[in-house]
């Protein structure tokens, strides 16, 4: 039955964007582009979570993650619209660049927004409620440009499908790559983590290995992209996602959580199934949107 499920959900797809294809207006071009070149197509399949197997129904998660562009466009909507209401819950705290212990940001928070070297960077220091927010006005948008019969709801996604998009074809896969190394086998580093010297490494008198304190770094803190890399850095798993781990944490639907890891975490905390408690706005936090067929 899931398997008859996932084919017809294909077909409906093949359907939608082939009606597409042959439509004349520019808008239903646009809205087809968009969704073949900005979003990954995730088949139905199983989630182990809290120690039941779940079944998660096919969906599409946008590939990167939301990028500065993207929410300024959001944000100059609001107010061109008069939504100031909207605006004020949406809108970006700069200031939490300066708030991360031992690590002189202010370059960040004067310049991180405003200039346009950052603009496909992911955006950070915004609410879970500007967020979802963010994604009703998405969701308004392309609707806008899509048959009714063809309308779709974008939205932040459940736990258990980030999981998903996540594993993929390999159930409680630890990262969305396959092994447990952060690096390839050309020794390049697979995701955006903060690093730790070999030389702060050492062994105590039990001989257990032990990390010399104050030596975490982000490696040439001087380079931007070590603090916080492009949403398209690295490389994208078999969804064609990018940056599941590391870079910055994910925001999730049905849980006060983040999830993945973030450029300010070790490798250890990038994983899959890495989750921190959500806190508010944050330099360390993002969010990307999944999409759904409205029934």
């Amino acid at each position: 039955m899931k398997y008859l499920l996932s084919i017809l959900l294909a077909l409906v797809f093949l359907n939608f964007t082939s009606s597409l294809t042959h439509q004349n207006p520019p808008s239903k071009k646009v809205a087809l582009k968009k969704l073949k070149n900005e979003f990954g197509f995730i088949p139905s399949g199983n989630v182990i979570l809290e120690g039941e197997r779940l079944s998660v129904q096919s969906f599409y998660m946008s590939q990167t993650v939301v990028t500065n562009r993207e929410y300024q466009e959001f944000l100059n909507a609001l107010k061109r619209n008069g939504q100031l209401e909207k605006y004020e819950i949406s809108k970006i705290d700069s200031m939490g660049w300066i708030n991360i212990p031992n690590m002189d940001l202010q370059s960040f928070a004067k310049e991180y927004y405003g200039n346009s070297a950052y603009q496909f960077y992911p955006v950070v220091n915004i609410s879970k409620e500007g967020a979802a927010l963010y994604c009703e006005w998405y969701t308004e948008q392309m609707n806008k440009m899509l048959p009714e019969d063809k309308q779709m709801k974008f939205r932040l996604p459940l736990k258990a499908e980030w999981l998903r998009a996540a594993e993929g074809t390999k159930p409680e896969r630890i990262y969305t790559w396959d092994g447990s190394f952060l690096r390839n086998d050309k020794g390049q580093f697979l995701a955006n983590f903060s690093r730790v010297l070999n030389s702060s490494v050492s062994r105590n008198e039990e001989g257990e290995l032990i990390m010399i304190k104050n030596t975490i770094y982000s490696p040439n803190a001087k380079i931007s992209t070590d603090i916080i890399a492009p949403a398209d850095a690295y490389w994208p798993n078999e969804y064609k996602l990018y940056n599941l781990n590391g870079n910055v944490s994910e925001l999730l639907s049905d849980s006060d959580q983040v999830i993945g890891g973030s450029w300010y975490d070790g490798g250890y905390d990038i994983s899959n199934r890495s989750t921190k408690e959500y806190k508010g706005p944050s330099p360390m936090v993002g969010f990307r949107v999944v999409a759904t067929a409205i029934n």
